[in-house]
C-alpha cells in the first residue's frame, strides 16, 4: 500500500525522519552532478532532498519542481514561497520532450505497477546527458522489511534488479551509493544512534545500506545508415534518434 503525502509529511518531520533526510542527501549530493541554469524534477515524494540540494547549489537561475503522483497527494512546497509542486500521473509528465536536466526519484519507483513505463517517460523528459538519481528500498536489508517507515512498502530491488532494469531503458547506471546502514530505530534516541553510526558502518561496505542510490545519463542511439536501395519486408527502424 502506498503512503499518502500526509503520512509522508509527518515521517520527514519526526526525529528519525529529519535523520533520514540529512543522511540520504549526504549521499545523494556525492552523486548528483551540477547543472548551474538547469530544471531539476523530483518525483514522488522529494522535498527533503530539493531542499538540501537547491540550499547546497543556491542556484538563482536553476529551477526545482516537485511532482507527485496523483495515487499518493500533493502538498505545498516551498512553505514560504509560491507553490513549485504538481499532481501528475508517474506514466504521463506534463513536460516536453527533452526538458528536465535532472531527476530525483524518491518513494516513487518502488510503488510503480509498470516501472518500466515510468522509466521510459523519463527518458523522454530527460535532456541528452540529463542525469536521474534513483532512491529505492535496498530488498536485503530491514529497512524494506519493516513498515515503521515509507522505505517499508512497495517493491524493493537489489543492486542487480535496478541495473538491469535501467538499463534496458536506456538509463545505463553510472554510480551508486547507499545510506541508512543501521535498522529504523523508532524508540527515543533511536534517530541519534541511526545518525552516529552511518558513517562508521558505512566503511564497513556499501552494501549494508537500507536504501540504494542508482545515478544514470540519459543515452541516445542513433540510426544505421539508410540503404541505398529500400529491401521489401524489411522492418523501418523507429524510436529515439531514428531520424538522425
Amino acid at each position: 500500500m502506498r503512503p499518502d503525502v500526509l503520512r509522508l509529511h509527518r515521517f520527514y518531520a519526526s526525529p528519525l525522519g529529519q535523520t533520514v533526510g540529512a543522511l540520504v542527501s549526504d549521499r545523494l549530493r556525492g552523486l548528483l552532478a551540477r547543472r548551474p541554469g538547469g530544471v531539476t524534477v523530483g518525483l514522488g515524494y522529494a522535498l527533503p532532498y530539493l531542499d538540501a540540494i537547491e540550499h547546497r547549489e543556491a542556484d538563482t537561475e536553476g529551477r526545482y519542481l516537485a511532482f507527485m503522483p496523483a495515487q499518493q497527494g500533493v502538498c505545498h512546497w516551498p512553505s514560504a514561497l509560491e507553490s513549485r509542486t504538481a499532481l501528475v500521473e508517474d506514466y504521463h509528465l506534463p513536460m516536453p520532450d527533452s526538458s528536465v536536466d535532472r531527476f530525483i526519484l524518491a518513494h516513487a519507483l518502488e510503488h510503480a505497477n509498470r516501472p518500466k513505463h515510468m522509466l521510459r517517460e523519463i527518458w523522454r523528459v530527460l535532456a541528452p546527458g540529463g542525469q536521474i538519481v534513483l532512491i529505492v528500498p535496498n530488498r536485503r536489508r530491514s529497512w524494506s522489511a519493516l513498515d515503521v517507515t515509507p522505505f517499508g512498502h512497495g517493491r524493493p530491488y537489489s543492486k542487480a534488479q535496478l541495473y538491469e532494469l535501467m538499463s534496458e531503458q536506456m538509463l545505463p547506471p553510472e554510480g551508486w551509493d547507499t545510506a541508512l546502514m543501521l535498522p529504523p530505530f523508532t524508540w527515543p534516541g533511536g534517530a541519534r544512534i541511526v545518525r552516529y553510526g552511518e558513517r562508521v558502518v558505512h566503511a564497513l561496505g556499501r552494501n549494508l545500506g537500507g536504501v540504494l542510490l542508482v545515478c544514470a545519463q540519459k543515452q541516445v542511439y542513433g540510426a544505421l545508415p539508410k540503404a541505398s536501395k529500400a529491401v521489401r519486408g524489411m522492418p523501418v527502424l523507429t524510436g529515439p534518434g531514428a531520424g538522425a
